[in-house]
């Protein structure tokens, strides 16, 4: 499942990677946001946690809208500027509760952690061991937030961070795995600028996990007793593996010759 999961983000990113470089443009204007974050911190921490706290609300709405639009993709289907600005404001009532989820990771990371390394002892050790474990599923679950509101439609925020906490919980394994995968091609987006891959292929990368990890509880929900490890997955992903089709490297790039 894991290798027709890379091979299905690739292909969706390959055949959208012109619209994608678009949105990847607006995540590059919003990095260069963070220069006033900087800025206003050299004034004053009161001003840059402001100036922080409104950035990351910003940048969350562009997370929420791009996730929403990427769907599509992962869908076979090509939306245009109409739907993004659809999808931005039915993502927009998801926000609130990313951008409060991303902020406390933030204290984690750039406060809590630091201070706890600084003091000694048994205390901090067990302090760092507690934040390490919430930061890791913190992170695995956010991934699937933006995903669980468009695919598990009708709950609110709350409910639907419940669910991709629930998922995160139920696919350790694979949700271990796609933190690593986003981290390798957030790296790998620095090299290009944050075009290629860039945020809005990691987005559209969670789209696809999720949609082809609720393949498995549609095949669980008809057969209850089947045990996990005996889940057919390649007779479950037959009909996207036969939407993605055979791929050559003279089809990517010439699909005309095909």
């Amino acid at each position: 499942m894991v290798g027709f999961y890379i091979k299905k983000a690739f292909f969706d990113g390959w055949d959208n990677l012109i619209v994608l470089i678009i949105l990847n443009l607006g995540y590059v204007v919003l990095l260069g946001g963070l220069y006033l974050v900087v800025s206003s911190l050299q004034v004053s921490i009161v001003l840059g946690a402001a100036v922080l706290i409104l950035w990351t609300f910003v940048m969350q709405t562009y997370n929420g809208a791009v996730s929403f639009f990427t769907f599509d993709f992962a869908c076979y289907q090509r939306p245009g500027v109409r739907e993004f600005l659809d999808y931005g404001k039915q993502a927009f009532r998801y926000v609130p509760l990313m951008s409060a989820l991303t902020a406390g990771l933030l204290v984690m990371l750039l406060i809590v952690l630091p201070f706890y390394l600084a003091v000694p002892g048994f205390l901090s050790v067990l302090a760092l061991s507690v934040i390490f474990w919430v930061t890791l599923f913190l992170s695995m679950s956010m991934m699937f937030y933006f995903p669980a509101a468009v695919q598990l439609k009708g709950n609110p925020p709350w409910k639907t961070f419940k669910k991709a906490m629930l998922i995160a919980l139920d696919n350790l394994g694979f949700s271990l795995f796609l933190l690593i995968y986003t981290i390798i091609n957030s790296v790998i987006s620095i090299f290009t600028a944050f075009l290629v891959p860039g945020f809005a292929s990691v987005l559209m990368s969670h789209q696809i996990a999720l949609k082809l990890r609720l393949v498995k509880y549609d095949f669980l929900e008809e057969n209850p007793d089947t045990p996990r490890k005996d889940i057919p997955w390649g007779a479950l992903l037959m009909e996207e593996r036969e939407k993605v089709g055979p791929r050559t490297l003279r089809g990517m790039i010439f699909p005309w010759k095909e």
